[in-house]
């Protein structure tokens, strides 16, 4: 499998924010994503992942839907209203195939919904193309 990092100096690893509060999934998801080249950071709730998307402007932020306090609608809606943070790419990830979660989502301003029971294969190809979303395809 490709890494990320093709075409991209040495020095310079893309880097995701990974914002859930169980912390088996995050811990799966930060290995998986470090294996595939991306400098990982995570926070367990919503208010902390606002923090460390403002501290570090990660270049993707993958986000949990259901999270106590403030869920993951409310974080990518806040993300969207934030000039600093508002063009970084978010993957919202649901433990559902709710059509009506997906379309509140959208609405929220996710640029691609998966499902948290997917392949970490998939997972990372998803999380790809929403790095990619709106970049011309090689050779154009």
């Amino acid at each position: 499998m490709a890494t990320p990092t093709e075409g991209r100096s040495p020095a310079v690893l893309p880097s995701a924010l990974v914002v859930d509060d169980q912390p088996f999934f995050t811990t799966m998801l930060r290995t998986v994503l470090e294996q595939q080249g991306f400098r990982v950071f995570v926070a367990n709730s919503g208010p902390d992942g606002l923090k460390l998307a403002k501290k570090n402007l990660p270049d993707i932020i993958v986000l949990d839907i259901e999270m106590p306090g403030m869920d993951g609608f409310a974080v990518c809606q806040k993300i969207r209203e934030d000039a600093d943070i508002k063009n970084i790419p978010v993957v919202i990830l649901t433990g559902t195939s709710d059509p009506k979660l997906n379309e509140k989502a959208f609405k929220a301003g996710a640029d691609i919904t998966a499902m948290k029971s997917l392949s970490a294969e998939r997972l990372v190809n998803m999380i790809r193309l929403a790095l990619n979303k709106g970049k011309p395809a090689a050779g154009v």
